[in-house]
C-alpha cells in the first residue's frame, strides 16, 4: 500500500473514535433491550446506523491489514467485507430479537401459572407479580416483571403497568392477556382465572410448537444424510473398491 499522509491517518483515527462512541451507545442500548425483553426498542435502536457502520468497519479492518501487501486489492477486499458486515447487521439483530421472543414465550406459561397460583392463594395482583419476579427462573421475562413491580411501587395502576409491559415487549400473548384482564375487571371476573386460562393456552402453544419442530426434524436429518453422510460413505468405500478392481484386473 502506498504511504498514507499523517494528517489523513489522524483524521481517520478521530472519525473512528467518534464512530466508536456512538456505536458503543447503540450496542449498550441493544444489550439492555434484549436483557429486559423490550423488543419494541429493537425496531429502531439508538444510533443504529452508526452501530452498523462500526460493525462493518470492525469486519473490514482485519481484512485490510491481512491483505495490506496487495495494494489496491487490499482496499477493495476491506471495503467489500465492510459492506457485507454493514448489510448483515440487521439479520443478526433480527435473530437476537427472535431468540429473546422465543425465550419469553417459552417462560410465559410457567410465569402465568405462578401468578395464578399466588392469586388463588389469596395474594393481590401486585403481590402475585412480585412473587413471580422473585421466584421465577432468571430470564428476560423475569426482569420485565421486576420493572412492572417498580412501576407499581412508583404509583402506577397494575393494569397500566401491564399495558406498558405489553407495549415494550410487543408479544401477542401478552397483548391478549392485558385485554382479557381489562375485560375481567369490567365484568367482575376473578383475575386468577384469566391468568390460569392464559397459562394453559401458552403451554398448549409451546407444546404445539415442539410438535412442529419434532415433525420437521426427520426432514432435516434426511437432508443431512443425503448431502453429507452418503457422499462421505461413498468416498470412504471408493478406495477399497478401486483397489479390489485393480487387483482383479491385474
Amino acid at each position: 500500500m502506498a504511504q498514507i499522509p499523517l494528517f489523513v491517518l489522524l483524521l481517520a483515527a478521530v472519525g473512528v473514535f467518534a464512530l466508536s462512541v456512538f456505536a458503543l451507545r447503540g450496542l449498550l442500548d441493544i444489550r439492555d433491550a434484549l436483557r429486559l425483553a423490550e423488543l419494541t426498542r429493537l425496531a429502531s435502536p439508538v444510533h443504529w446506523q452508526a452501530t452498523r457502520a462500526w460493525l462493518g468497519l470492525a469486519a473490514g479492518v482485519p481484512v485490510l491489514i491481512a491483505t495490506s501487501r496487495l495494494g489496491t486489492a487490499a482496499w477493495l477486499a476491506g471495503l467489500a467485507v465492510a459492506a457485507l458486515g454493514y448489510w448483515v447487521a440487521p439479520q443478526f439483530l433480527a435473530a437476537a430479537r427472535q431468540r429473546v421472543e422465543r425465550e419469553v414465550l417459552g417462560d410465559l406459561a410457567l410465569h402465568l401459572d405462578l401468578i395464578a397460583l399466588a392469586m388463588e392463594s389469596g395474594s393481590s395482583l401486585p403481590a402475585a407479580l412480585a412473587i413471580c419476579a422473585e421466584r421465577a427462573p432468571d430470564g428476560a421475562l423475569r426482569r420485565a416483571w421486576a420493572r412492572v413491580i417498580l412501576e407499581i411501587h412508583a404509583g402506577a395502576e397494575p393494569l397500566d403497568a401491564l399495558r406498558a409491559l405489553e407495549q415494550r415487549v410487543n408479544v401477542k400473548a401478552l397483548s391478549s392477556l392485558v385485554g382479557a384482564l381489562r375485560l375481567a375487571e369490567r365484568f367482575g371476573i376473578n383475575p386468577a382465572q384469566v391468568f390460569r386460562e392464559r397459562a394453559l393456552q401458552s403451554a398448549a402453544h409451546c407444546f404445539a410448537q415442539a410438535e412442529r419442530l419434532a415433525r420437521a426434524a426427520p426432514l432435516k436429518l434426511w437432508a443431512a444424510l443425503v448431502l453429507c453422510i452418503a457422499p462421505c460413505t461413498l468416498m470412504v468405500l471408493a478406495f477399497p473398491v478401486a483397489h479390489m478392481l485393480a487387483m482383479a484386473a491385474g
